[in-house]
């Protein structure tokens, strides 16, 4: 551990002695412009901007264009030439450029640039796209060159995400706060289904094109998720003519998976379409301990084992038709079908002295689910005349259902007091439906100078359906309802917001200040006793965010937020689960929304080669809810989330990443936190004083020329909870990838947990008992990946830095 810990902070750091070309503090002029698609007139996000002496062709600063195209680079007075650089596009260069003395800015104005219908093989490669680009907003992680996640899923790819954890139940948490919002394409999505854990493992990694990681967002995107959002951007491309990839693989435990892109565009119109097909068999298995302590102490230590086999169809279809250069119509739809066939064991050994074994009984539950979810979007984009004036709207609809049903047997293996005991047999059905519709729209006015004014409107209508019935087989070999487990719960949704913000630039400084209003209305109803909850309430989410640039090398950042958690469907569903009788989860139609206030302060720095992020972050958060675990005199667990404390949370977070040399480039992050949890529930009082880590480190090595490889760290540092502690966990995953066939594919072999130790345990401590739990899923696994590019080179560009404030005045 020490050795992987050092090993990051020399690498973070050596370049600060090796750096040049650094910018020097006392430049008092520079150029700047805007790059432009000329094929679509759209602006170009992410082009590599460079800039070079006339006289001797040396290096001097580089950036990159933002959110609208533009770039702002600071130069000493002198005579320079620019290129201007995008994957798939034609370079062009700007000669003679002559930077006068008295802080004069020189304009260049539109810079158009073409995209290259013939990409070459003989394109000489200079260094490939780093994994992880940084500002000081967010992170941008290019999943591409990840080479642990692929044949992966959405899940799988989260756990190698700096500032993301994933337990293995494929709950995710940034920031060690499971408060998050997971988005797809910058919107909430049915791919992210009604259960999101369950629907994002149905999304293949060669489906996705990057991630971002927002932690503290401004009021342009919804007050929702108290710990930040995760935005999950598809793969869709604009490049003339076809071209696309095909993706097969094959792993054990049992796998397979098939994904094709592809893209057309002609004339005006830009056609895309993914489909993912994919088999995949997780196994599964772990322990329960517990002791009941009342009269005498009652022992019960359960084996629990898993299968889980799941078949999922993907297909996403779209059209973009440029109306004229200014005005842009896109279309998309996606359907996705998942069939899963899932195996439970349960073995429940009970003792009244340790060692001697009283009772011994199996569940086995064999459940069929099937998910069908279909989703239509229109986006609509409007470009006036004016500079970065911009106007965006968008509907969507979806549907999702998940129709599951399960036979449970239960079985007495021994028990000397009934030793003719028969089975019990039990029916479950759960049938849920969710309807959401949205449409909301954003326009982006510019005034004199960098001031700029964004406003927007959001409608937000949702609703879901649960019906969940339990049948028992009485002494006549009849089924009849379980009144005590089935219920038929609904909950509907509105939400209307409203945000405006404005931002501006003066010199190193810039500031970006909104007010968000949002007006929630959240109806929940049980239909069996007509027990209806309505909580509406009106909230405003001011935010801030300031940052000021030291230098084309160094940027600070303050930012500030209030963000809210609204509970979501299960945590409000009473439903009670029924796969393991002893232990009874449920949800609370009672639960309040959680509010927090959000505030992070950081430090951007970049070398040539190399870049850090360090960031310090609080998090104050009033009516936080949490699952309290109770144990009755049967020994009968039931766990619910309950209202009951305040937390207070400091971290510490260090990103950096570094390109050491040609053939190694390393990348992590290491998140110290301390969270203070005080509250009342059920009579008690609990107060947790934690403090714990949270840590990631990528290396990448080439070995050969077209063989590259790649190990990924992860370790989750022991978290207590208030009534009990997660366990520390760490896991190591490998990637080996060769390029084949004159570079038109690649085949990557990973293998995920190489020493098998990624597990999921935590203790629990009540008034009248204890309990200790473990589980994991399928060990180590290992797949072959096969990926072959149509009319595409490899995704190789010249290396590029990520200039924070460069992203766009209202980005930061």
């Amino acid at each position: 551990m020490r050795f992987i810990l050092l090993m990051l902070a020399f690498s973070i750091f050596q370049p600060a002695s090796i750096a040049e070309n650094k910018l020097p503090s006392d430049a008092d002029g520079g150029v700047k412009g805007k790059v432009i698609d000329k094929s679509t007139n759209q602006t170009l996000e992410y082009a590599t901007v460079m800039v070079y002496n006339q006289t001797d062709s040396s290096f001097v600063a580089g950036s990159i264009s933002g959110k609208s195209g533009e770039f702002d680079i600071k130069l000493k007075p002198g005579n320079y030439y620019v290129t201007v650089q995008f994957i798939a596009y034609k370079p062009i260069t700007i000669s003679n450029i002559e930077v006068e003395k008295g802080n004069r800015i020189r304009d260049l104005g539109e810079l158009f640039v073409l995209p290259d219908s013939e990409l070459l093989e003989e394109v000489e490669v200079v260094a490939e796209r780093t994994t992880v680009e940084m500002s000081l907003d967010k992170r941008v992680i290019n999943i591409g060159k990840d080479m642990t996640s692929k044949a992966g899923n959405a899940i799988e790819v989260l756990e190698n995400i700096p500032s993301v954890t994933v337990d293995v139940e494929g709950n995710v948490s940034l920031r060690g706060d499971d408060g998050v919002r997971i988005l797809i394409d910058g919107k909430v999505s049915g791919l992210a289904g009604i259960s999101s854990r369950d629907a994002l493992r149905s999304i293949q990694s060669d489906m996705i094109e990057r991630i971002e990681i927002v932690t503290n967002p401004s009021v342009r995107y919804d007050a929702e998720g108290t710990s930040g959002i995760i935005n999950i951007i598809l793969k869709k491309d604009r490049r003339k003519g076809f071209n696309g990839s095909i993706d097969v693989s094959a792993g054990y435990p049992w796998q397979a998976g098939l994904g094709i892109n592809t893209n057309y565009r002609f004339s005006k119109v830009n056609l895309f379409a993914n489909y993912s097909l994919n088999y995949r068999e997780n196994v599964g298995g772990g322990t329960a301990y517990r002791e009941i302590y009342n009269a005498t102490t009652l022992i019960t230590d359960q084996e629990n084992e898993r299968v889980r086999r799941g078949l999922s169809n993907t297909v996403r279809v779209g059209a973009e038709y440029f109306l004229n250069p200014k005005n842009t119509l896109t279309f998309s739809l996606m359907y996705r079908l998942q069939n899963q066939n899932n195996t439970a064991t349960i073995t429940y050994n009970d003792f009244l002295t340790a060692g001697v074994l009283e009772n011994q009984s199996q569940r086995v539950e064999e459940q069929i689910e099937k998910e069908p979810n279909l989703q239509y979007a229109l986006d609509y984009r409007k470009q006036f005349k004016k500079k970065d004036q911009l106007l965006t709207a968008s509907v969507q609809y979806f549907n999702n259902s998940e129709d599951a049903t399960s036979d449970i047997t239960e079985r007495v293996l021994f028990a000397p007091e009934f030793p003719y005991a028969d089975p019990i047999f039990q029916q479950t059905s759960n049938d849920e439906k969710e309807a959401n519709l949205q449409a909301q729209a954003d326009y982006f006015h510019p005034f004199g100078g960098k001031a700029k004014l964004e406003t927007g409107i959001k409608l937000q209508l949702r609703e879901i359906a649960n019906d969940y019935q339990v049948l028992d087989q009485d002494s006549l070999g009849q089924l009849v309802i379980n009144t005590d487990f089935t219920n038929h719960f609904d909950y509907e949704e509105k939400i209307l917001a409203a945000y405006a913000q404005f931002g501006n630039e003066s010199g190193r400084f810039s500031y970006l200040l909104g007010l968000r209003a949002e007006y929630s209305d959240i109806r929940t109803l049980l239909r069996e006793t007509n027990e209806d909850n309505s909580q509406t309430y009106p909230d405003f989410f001011p935010s801030a965010h300031l940052n000021y640039k030291l230098s084309e090398s160094d940027q600070l950042q303050l930012s500030y937020s209030r963000r809210i958690r609204r509970p979501g469907f299960w945590q409000l569903n009473p439903f009670r689960t029924f796969s393991d009788n002893r232990n009874i989860w449920s949800g609370n139609p009672n639960l309040r929304p959680v509010y927090t206030h959000s505030m992070e302060g950081g430090y951007l720095h970049f070398w040539k080669n190399a870049n850090i992020n360090l960031n310090a972050y609080y998090r104050h958060s009033t009516d936080v809810f949490q699952r309290i675990e109770r144990v009755n005199e049967e020994g009968i667990s039931i766990s619910r989330p309950e209202n009951f404390a305040s937390n207070d949370s400091y971290g510490l977070e260090l990103i950096g990443m570094a390109t050491v040399n040609k053939w190694f480039n390393i990348n992590g992050n290491v998140n110290f936190f301390r969270s203070m949890t005080e509250g009342d529930a059920y009579g008690i009082r609990y107060e947790t004083d934690n403090y714990s880590w949270t840590s990631r480190v990528a290396g990448k090595f080439t070995i050969a020329k077209g063989f590259d490889s790649q190990l990924a760290f992860n370790y989750q540092g022991k978290m207590d909870t208030p009534q009990g502690s997660r366990l520390p966990s760490w896991t190591l995953d490998l990637g080996i990838a060769k390029d084949i066939m004159k570079n038109k594919a690649t085949l990557t072999l990973n293998v995920r947990d190489l020493f098998n130790t990624r597990s999921h345990a935590f203790e629990t401590f009540g008034e009248n008992f204890y309990s200790k739990n473990d589980f994991r899923w399928s060990s180590t696994t290992v797949t072959l990946n096969f990926n072959y590019r149509i009319n595409q080179q490899k995704k190789r560009t010249p290396e590029r830095r990520m200039e924070g404030g460069e992203e766009g005045m209202m980005e930061f």
